[in-house]
């Protein structure tokens, strides 16, 4: 699907490599297999891209990672 992003994190704490999909216009985020307390936000745009804000809670740590990434346009 066009609208999904497909990545990985490493988390700032504890350095696990965390997978995850979500969709840029919300909804449920999937990491590590199962469905997460994530979010992906919308924040502006970039040329082509969208800027999204972006939280993941680290599986093994549990600390709340926050980062932005940009996502092409479709």
């Amino acid at each position: 699907m066009e609208n999904e992003i497909h990545a990985t994190h490493t988390c700032y704490a504890c350095g696990h490599i965390m997978p995850f999909a979500g969709h840029i216009f919300g909804g449920i985020v999937v990491a590590h297999g199962n469905e997460v307390d994530a979010s992906i936000s919308v924040t502006g745009t970039t040329g082509n891209y969208v800027e999204m804000a972006i939280e993941l809670q680290c599986p093994k740590c549990h600390a709340i990672n926050q980062f932005k990434a940009l996502h092409p346009k479709s």
